[in-house]
C-alpha cells in the first residue's frame, strides 16, 4: 500500500508507492530541498525499497530539469531560514522565552 502524505485541509493528498520509481520521483519534485534528505533515510528506514530508491536518486541526478528544480528549491529553503533568523534576532527575550515554554 502506497504511503500517503498530507495533511487534512484544502490541499491534495500525494500518495508515495516506493515500489514505483516515477512515483518517488513526483514525490520528490514536490518539495526537493526536504525530499531529498528523507529519501536518503528512506534507503536507511526502509531498506526493502532500496533499490527503486536508488534508481529514483539516479534519474534525479541525471535529469538537468530536476536538478535546477532542487537548486531552486534549496535557495528558496536557505531564504526562508535567514528570514527565520533575522525575525527571531529580532525579538525581545521574553518573546523567545514564551517560544520555548510553547515548544516544550
Amino acid at each position: 500500500m502506497p504511503l500517503q502524505f498530507g495533511a487534512l485541509t484544502t490541499r491534495a493528498t500525494m500518495f508515495l508507492d516506493l515500489k514505483d520509481v516515477d512515483s518517488i520521483i513526483n514525490w520528490w519534485a514536490v518539495f526537493p530541498a526536504r525530499h531529498d534528505g528523507a529519501l536518503k533515510q528512506m534507503l536507511i528506514l526502509r531498506s526493502q525499497f532500496a533499490a527503486t530508491i536508488r534508481a529514483a536518486r539516479r534519474t534525479i541526478a541525471s535529469r538537468e530539469d530536476l536538478q535546477a528544480k532542487l537548486s531552486q528549491s534549496l535557495a528558496q529553503e536557505a531564504q526562508h531560514r535567514a528570514h527565520q533568523e533575522e525575525r527571531t534576532s529580532r525579538m525581545s527575550s521574553v518573546e523567545m522565552l514564551r517560544r520555548e515554554l510553547v515548544a516544550a
